[in-house]
């Protein structure tokens, strides 16, 4: 049903003093005060909510490589076991036995390194002279062996997958030769 037209308009009108504009102006400059102090507050409680969760991140992962040092190699061995997977089936062959071959020997320096703190160490409840010369000349045999297999893979255009997630097993002066920055551009069109 449409409204009624009004009869009379009734208008009402407030006057401020300059008193009571100023204390207007002052809860205005309060208020807009009160929103930027509230950003900042907020981004504060998110960079402390980012620091603790970091710092808990931080205490738990130290916990478990003091209580349960195998969880990492476990969670390693799983992911290298997925770029195995993937690599038998894109290269298959020689590069794939080499790298077999360098997680070996990474796994071989994984157990000489335990072998050696629970041996090898002074301080250690275990340690053994006798074990302590053995451990000794399996690190020896596995340095000769290293050696020769950096020999072979070095040589191979695969080095880049033989040697991915493999720690020490890459050597230090390994220089990628799919890596454009580490070639000699006068010589590209050579490699080419």
């Amino acid at each position: 049903m449409p409204r009624r037209r009004p009869d009379k308009v009734i208008e009402h009108r407030i006057s401020l003093s300059d008193f009571e504009r100023t204390k207007i102006n002052q809860v205005q400059k309060i208020a807009a005060a009160n929103v930027g102090l509230d950003a900042i507050t907020g981004v504060a409680m998110a960079a402390g909510t980012a620091l603790a969760g970091g710092g808990a991140l931080l205490a738990a992962l130290v916990l478990m490589k003091w209580k349960a040092p195998d969880i990492i190699a476990d969670v390693t061995n799983a992911t290298n076991g997925a770029l195995d997977k993937v690599a038998d089936v894109v290269l298959p062959g020689q590069p794939i036995e080499l790298r077999r071959e360098a997680q070996r020997l990474a796994k071989e320096r994984g157990e000489i390194a335990k072998l050696e703190t629970t041996y090898c160490t002074l301080s250690s409840e275990k340690y053994d002279a006798a074990q302590r010369s053995q451990v000794q000349q399996r690190k020896d045999q596995y340095f000769e062996d290293l050696e020769a297999f950096r020999l072979i893979a070095s040589e191979s255009a695969y080095a880049d997958v033989i040697y991915a997630g493999q720690g020490d097993i890459k050597p230090d002066d390994y220089e990628s030769p799919w890596n454009p920055f580490t070639w000699d551009w006068l010589s590209v069109g050579e490699r080419l």
